[in-house]
């Protein structure tokens, strides 16, 4: 009798991801793994649920591996926040899905899908307070590279998130047990370091002992070594308290790289949002930031087309887009999801005219990327190489402290004169720019 085969399709964000490697973990330990669906008994879909494109990808992705079950698949198992969220609908609309189980229910996995196999429809969406912890864990991430989950959940009640209807309230991780597991990634090869969570600036908020984000990144800073890479995604505003900007500034292997979710600048806009940040407090925060750390690299997301936002105060975005010309930008058009306290506000700003304001703010972007890359032509910096480019063999591709995984452009320079793996850290000297991407050659 052959071991049962399980294969997993990851959908959705960093968060995600991790929780997608927790799964691996789990899995491993009873069921053999395989990346082919075609020789899969049993695949397991981790799914996003987050806006409306999220979840249309998460059940067209479903279906598709559905079909697999007129092979060898004797079991399809739907996990993530679209399962915590919908587990119940789903089970009875889909007749293909064999089992659901909720983001808080990781560990019960196994069981889940033994369940499956023997006939039963497992719906396993209980909140059980789960965090990740000292779990087993399985790295999909390239070998010098992983994110770390400080907390679950989220202190915020933004007006158009469904987070907190999906993972519930934040619950953080001790800080002891974020610091093991850096020193054992480091120890297995990591060289770069990616905190996330929902709101990164809120951890340990909810911790008995109260330390928060600073000390967490000082007591990083003294049991790493000093080569390693660190970096920090989510950073509400709310709480970027002065601590946390002096442990940014003093910890040195903080990239000087900060991950600021503003959403917006028009006040009448933030108040609908349920945001409690105003324009005179961002653009202090923002002057504080580049005073303290004048090489800074920003990045900020921006959501448009949320109800009732007027032109004039879409203008007003744009204006502050021009005036602080941020490193990076992302920009989202608003998504109605129920349960949430903007799912029924008016004035619906129609999606046609959202989809022009993203667009024109990132006409303006780029513009400004552009501008900002080729002020670096000349300047040398560390590049962590990444591996071969797609598009020729002869460049290598790589990303400096200012670029983030997965989400910012990235640095190509050509081959260096000695053996390469992926992980090394060369210096390049930038020689040409793009909008998004820089290129250079090994500087010796």
């Amino acid at each position: 009798m052959h071991k049962v085969a399980v294969a997993l399709i990851h959908l959705g964000c960093p968060k995600n991801l991790v929780d997608s490697e927790v799964l691996l973990g789990f899995l491993n330990e009873e069921f053999m793994l395989t990346n082919s669906l075609d020789n899969a008994d049993v695949i397991v879909i981790n799914t996003c649920g987050f806006i409306e494109s999220a979840k249309e990808e998460a059940i067209n992705t479903i279906f598709e591996a559905s079909q697999y079950k007129e092979d060898r698949c004797r079991a399809l198992i739907v996990t993530g926040c679209l399962a915590q969220r919908y587990g119940k609908v789903l089970l009875e609309e889909i007749p293909e899905i064999d089992g659901i189980l909720g983001v808080e229910e990781l560990p019960q996995i196994n069981e889940v899908v033994h369940n499956a196999l023997s006939g039963q429809k497992p719906l396993c969406i209980d909140r059980t307070g789960y965090i990740v912890s000292s779990t087993p864990r399985k790295r999909s991430t390239a070998s010098y590279t992983s994110y770390i989950k400080i907390a679950e959940g989220c202190l915020n009640q933004c007006a158009f998130c469904a987070i907190p209807l999906i993972r519930g309230k934040q619950r953080s991780r001790v800080l002891e047990d974020i610091v093991d597991e850096a020193n054992e990634l480091v120890k297995d090869g990591v060289k770069e370091l990616t905190l996330i969570a929902q709101d990164t600036t809120g951890y340990g908020l909810d911790l008995p002992s109260k330390e928060g984000l600073d000390v967490l990144l000082k007591r990083l800073g003294q049991k790493l070594p000093e080569n390693i890479w660190l970096r920090a995604l989510y950073l509400y505003p709310t709480r970027l308290t002065p601590e946390i900007i002096e442990a940014f500034s003093s910890v040195k292997q903080f990239c000087r790289y900060v991950d600021l979710p503003l959403q917006h600048i028009s006040e009448n806009v933030l108040k609908n949002m349920r945001r409690p940040f105003d324009k005179k407090k961002t653009y202090h925060l923002i002057e504080t930031l580049r005073e303290k750390m004048p090489d800074i690299a920003l990045r900020t997301t921006f959501l448009v087309g949320f109800p009732g936002e007027t032109e004039d105060d879409f203008q007003e975005l744009l204006d502050f887009v021009k005036d602080i010309r941020f490193d990076h930008v992302g920009v989202f058009a608003f998504s109605p999801e129920e349960g949430t306290k903007a799912y029924n506000l008016r004035p619906v700003v129609s999606k046609k005219i959202a989809n022009e304001r993203v667009n024109k703010i990132m006409e303006v972007q780029q513009q400004i990327s552009r501008e900002k890359n080729l002020a670096k032509i000349g300047q040398v910096y560390d590049v962590l190489y990444l591996g071969p480019s797609e598009e020729s063999e002869l460049v290598l591709k790589g990303r400096t402290r200012f670029q983030a995984p997965e989400i910012d452009g990235v640095t190509y320079f050509g081959i260096p004169d000695q053996p390469v793996k992926p992980g090394q850290i060369f210096q390049v000297k930038i020689t040409q720019a793009l909008e998004y991407d820089l290129a250079g050659e090994v500087f010796f």
